[in-house]
């Protein structure tokens, strides 16, 4: 489908809508997005292998219409389009919707509140689910460097009470072969409880299912943020994981983030002082059962886009797989994000020197949790975010990061790089 197509589409369906006289509420909108990349080393750690050394463009494009109903019914669509520079194309399935200009749904549901006039809402359809800091439940059908982040299925919300909610969760995130004998599915479903009065208090219990690889995990967690006498912010997670892993063996692992920050709000540009730690247990192969943490659904960027690439599902082409062999034991799928076995403190700073403008700043030593060979020293992660908000629906941003690597990758790797800038337009 080409722009023109997908334009021509957008004004039949507005056209529809008011034809036939049932919204009561018609939002048409959109993003343009557009980044310039200076990528090296991610996958290699080698300077002088240019496989994983880019220079580019990277655009995103979206275009969706939203229609309020009747009895407070909404149907939303949007329609994407991602494309890296001009041309770029790719044979391989999951490649080509990341790379080529392909048009694809990348959300499509239906909201029906207060069904037979209870406190209970539904949702179904293609949609991004993200609960707490996405540590668990974020991106779903992402692909290489978030794509995008949907999964398909069905979501109710039950409001208890005032700030009370409970979420129950069931969606598909693969369903590739529709015969019984290919046992493909890749499932999610449980559900996520929430307090939001005075701070997040959350509490869930999720269930994922690959029939490919075999895995049967379930996971209890909760999270706790919130702030004290205004200027100290915590925010802490922490989950279990029990059931099969993808690998034969049962699944015994253990994943925890935290942050806390000091605002001195009287200072110049408000400076906020952070620590934070991040764990996700590895596996001790001389163990029957298998530790290493599964990333779930929280393979997006959130510990900075550098650390994002490298640990990409490419097989024994990352460079990780020589440090880790088992890193993507717990992927069937290519092109995702497969954070896993990994100690990370950190120490950062924010501040703003104007109110349109933050910057943030941070370091952190990381290890392995479990080291394959002789050292666990993965190397120091550092980053740069700058954030100009030029206008309410337009902004700029700025990203550096290098991961200095350690002894784990050996005397001769090379510093890992990754910097871009971006312009982003709503409307």
């Amino acid at each position: 489908m080409t722009t023109r197509a997908l334009m021509i589409f957008a004004l039949l369906l507005i056209a529809d809508f008011a034809a036939a006289d049932v919204a009561t509420d018609l939002d048409i909108g959109g993003e343009v997005r557009m980044r310039g990349y200076d990528l090296e080393n991610m996958w290699d750690a080698d300077s002088d292998q240019n496989g994983d050394r880019w220079s580019l463009f990277r655009q995103r494009t979206r275009l969706h219409l939203r229609a309020r109903l009747d009895r407070g019914v909404t149907g939303f669509v949007r329609i994407a389009n991602q494309h890296w520079g001009e041309g770029v194309t790719d044979a391989d399935a999951w490649e080509a919707d990341n790379k080529s200009n392909k048009l694809f749904v990348d959300a499509a549901w239906i909201d029906a509140p207060r069904v037979f006039d209870l406190p209970v809402s539904l949702r179904f359809g293609r949609q991004s689910v993200m609960y707490g800091s996405g540590f668990i439940l974020f991106d779903g059908q992402s692909q290489t460097a978030s794509t995008s982040t949907y999964l398909d299925g069905v979501r109710a919300g039950i409001d208890i009470a005032d700030a009370v909610r409970l979420d129950l969760l069931y969606f598909k995130d693969q369903e590739n072969v529709r015969t019984d004998a290919a046992c493909d599915d890749i499932t999610i479903g449980g559900a996520y409880f929430s307090w939001t009065a005075g701070g997040d208090r959350e509490a869930y219990v999720l269930r994922r299912r690959d029939e490919a690889g075999g895995k049967d995990i379930a996971m209890v967690g909760a999270r706790l943020k919130g702030a004290a006498v205004n200027v100290l912010d915590y925010e802490i997670e922490g989950a279990v994981q029990r059931g099969d892993a993808a690998t034969g063996r049962s699944q015994d692992a253990w994943g925890c983030k935290s942050e806390f920050g000091w605002t001195i709000e009287s200072a110049p540009a408000a400076p906020r002082f952070f620590v934070g730690f991040t764990g996700m247990s590895g596996d001790d192969p001389s163990t029957p059962a298998n530790e290493r943490w599964d990333v779930f659904y929280g393979g997006w960027p959130q510990f900075g886009d550098l650390l994002a690439w490298t640990n990409l599902n490419l097989g024994p082409g990352n460079a990780v797989a020589g440090l880790d062999p088992g890193y993507a034991t717990g992927s069937t799928t290519g092109g995702e994000v497969v954070y896993g076995n990994m100690l990370m403190p950190s120490v950062g700073l924010e501040v703003r020197p104007r109110s349109d403008l933050g910057v943030e700043v941070s370091y952190s030593p990381m290890r392995f949790h479990q080291a394959p060979d002789a050292s666990d020293d993965l190397g120091i992660y550092a980053q740069l975010h700058v954030k100009y908000r030029y206008s309410p629906q337009l902004a700029f941003a700025l990203y550096a990061a290098m991961l200095e690597p350690g002894e784990a990758y050996g005397p001769d790797a090379d510093t890992i790089h990754e910097v871009f800038w971006e312009a982003s337009l709503t409307f």
